[in-house]
């Protein structure tokens, strides 16, 4: 499945662009601040219904605009669709075909994309919410399941926060309500993650042994919550009752998961080099794209977002090469990797998109 046209409407510094893309390699280049990630940030919100850059939809509508729209055309083997998404009063909705469009709902399998950042070489030795929002934008994608587990939990880890800070000792009858929602909330979530760690194991530790030529790296899943069932979690929430009360916020459950990656039993967290490090991020971006192109939607588009120039030579071949067979759309500053060979190249100056290729 492959995105073939964008247009862009009120969206960040785009007043109005169409830009059509290879089925392989597209490249668009140009100075910083020009326009470059916001195309491939449309793409992304198209596939997820989320920014990768911000949780707040209306940093999205360009200044003083009451509203941003973005139309793509869709194509797969079975045809075209249009896929759209309208951004207003900090909501974004996304239409398939004119109608309301939920991931999972299309038995010909959804529109994905992964996207790789310069933050997101980062991630390993950031916070653990730099690798939880991994597993929620990348791999996340792959299964109903887990999205709809993680919507769940999100809207039930709101309205107890909102609760614990709300009274200093919160009604117990209403607690308990919301302790009851939590419990099962945070088990489905934990077993959720569990179980897309597991599927995207073997994919990871052979791009991670591929791109190094050495021993593969594993990825251990580190959950906050170790319940068997929603009884055993709040029997475990019981013991940190008191911290939560005097905190006001809630201590355990999978908004405190974390994920740690290690080679030969060595945590790359703390003893990792640079080289080590990115050739893990480098894997698991690859890992998503193999997971995602076992759906019946076919491999996602792949979003490289200056992220080539952060690379040596070695790591950048081995991602392009990995990447073959899979439309991806690489921004970049840098001239000389137009030596890339795309399909068809553009050139971003303040939001305006001219194909050069």
């Amino acid at each position: 499945m492959i995105v073939e046209e964008l247009s862009l409407e009120n969206w960040r510094n785009v007043e109005a662009a169409r830009v059509e893309f290879d089925p392989g390699l597209t490249l668009v280049t140009g100075p910083n601040a020009q326009g470059k990630t916001n195309l491939l940030e449309a793409v992304f919100l198209l596939a997820t219904g989320r920014s990768h850059r911000t949780s707040r939809p209306e940093e999205l509508v360009a200044f003083e605009r009451p509203r941003a729209y973005l139309r793509a055309r869709v194509g797969r083997p079975s045809g075209q669709y249009q896929l759209t998404a309208r951004i207003e009063g900090g909501r974004v909705t996304r239409q398939r075909e004119g109608k309301l469009f939920r991931r999972g709902q299309d038995p010909l399998g959804d529109f994905a994309a992964v996207l790789f950042a310069p933050e997101d070489l980062l991630a390993l030795k950031g916070a653990p919410a730099d690798r939880r929002r991994l597993l929620d934008l990348d791999i996340g994608q792959a299964s109903a399941a887990y999205r709809k587990a993680h919507v769940r939990y999100g809207q039930v880890l709101r309205q107890r926060n909102a609760l614990l800070r709300t009274y200093e000792r919160p009604p117990r009858e209403l607690l308990e309500t919301w302790d009851a929602a939590w419990a099962q909330a945070a088990v489905a979530l934990t077993q959720e993650r569990h179980r897309l760690v597991e599927r995207l194991m073997p994919h990871f530790a052979a791009r991670s042994g591929e791109i190094s030529g050495k021993s593969p790296a594993r990825l251990a899943y580190e959950p906050s919550l170790q319940a068997t069932d929603s009884g055993h979690a709040l029997t475990l929430l019981a013991a940190r009752k008191d911290d939560e009360l005097r905190r006001r916020t809630s201590l355990l459950g999978p908004h405190r998961d974390d994920l740690r990656a290690e080679i030969d039993g060595r945590d790359l967290r703390l003893y990792g080099s640079q080289g080590e490090q990115r050739t893990v991020l480098v894997a698991f971006k690859l890992a998503a794209v193999s997971l995602l192109g076992e759906g019946p939607g076919g491999p996602p588009v792949l979003l490289l977002d200056d992220v080539l120039s952060e690379l040596d030579q070695d790591r950048r071949r081995n991602l392009l090469v990995a990447a073959t067979g899979t439309q991806t759309i690489v921004t970049t500053t840098e001239r000389e990797l137009a030596g890339m060979q795309p399909g068809r190249t553009y050139e971003v100056r303040d939001g305006d998109y001219a194909r050069t290729w």
